[in-house]
């Protein structure tokens, strides 16, 4: 089973479950409408970007490249307080 450690410490699983309840698929709006009619479940996985969320930290470990290239990875930030 693949997985990686998340900066907080958590263990992230990259298999095993299906779904998967770490993972999430990301695509872009350009990239949705080049899907028309009838479309394939697997056509939309292949053209979506893989990231996954820690469910402790909330952060994102995006794979923009595919595994082939390490992840970027996108921290929560607290908002600004209003005045």
């Amino acid at each position: 089973m693949a997985r990686f450690r998340c900066v907080c410490g958590e263990v992230l699983v990259t298999s095993g479950e299906i779904p998967n309840p770490t993972e999430w698929l990301c695509l872009s709006a350009s990239g949705f409408e080049a899907f028309t009619g009838q479309v394939d479940a697997e056509a939309v996985y292949l053209g979506s970007t893989l990231m996954y969320r820690c469910p402790t930290s909330d952060h994102l470990w995006v794979y923009w490249r595919g595994f082939d290239e390490p992840p970027s990875l996108y921290g929560p930030q607290p908002l600004p307080q209003a005045r």
